[in-house]
């Protein structure tokens, strides 16, 4: 009866959703069947008693989702921060367009990208894209076309 109190202990604490759900999961296999708890939860007796396993060997921390192996990056972390100095720094008023930054990586580090994972890079540098506003229906012609000169679809740094 001891695991049931910390169990029970661990959901007062526990804010995460995900570890949540497999206490309550591992909290009724001491309870009731494992295949009537995976009926309760929607999943099958060998994944409740995967998470009760877990728990009984590394406690609290087993039931938190591992880190998994990725494709590695093709550039170094080490690029990638001299990257985003260069794209935040230079160039602000006018900003960055995708197609400016896709070239900068192909040049300097000799890594095609292609254009929509450049945009995740540049959005995971904390960039977001600016766009021009929608034009009045009653502006002079001169005016719009310099506007558009101005501003075009560009990335800034979001302060």
């Amino acid at each position: 009866m001891d695991q049931m109190e910390n169990v029970k202990a661990a959901l007062k604490r526990v804010k995460d959703s995900v570890i949540r759900e497999r206490l309550l999961m591992v909290q009724a296999s001491f309870k009731q069947p494992l295949r009537d708890v995976a009926k309760e939860h929607g999943c099958t007796h060998g994944r409740v008693d995967f998470w009760k396993k877990r728990y009984e060997a590394f406690g609290l921390r087993g039931l938190a989702t591992k880190p998994r192996m990725g494709r590695p990056k093709k550039i170094s972390e080490e690029q990638e921060r001299k990257f985003r100095r260069v794209v935040r720094k230079h160039n602000i008023k006018q900003g960055w367009k995708t197609q400016h930054v896709r070239k900068l990586i192909a040049e300097e580090a000799g890594v095609k990208y292609s254009f929509r994972h450049t945009i995740r890079l540049i959005q995971s540098w904390g960039m977001s894209k600016v766009k021009p506003r929608p034009r009045y229906a009653f502006s002079k012609k001169e005016d719009r076309e310099a506007f558009l000169k101005k501003t075009s679809r560009t990335w800034h740094a979001s302060l």
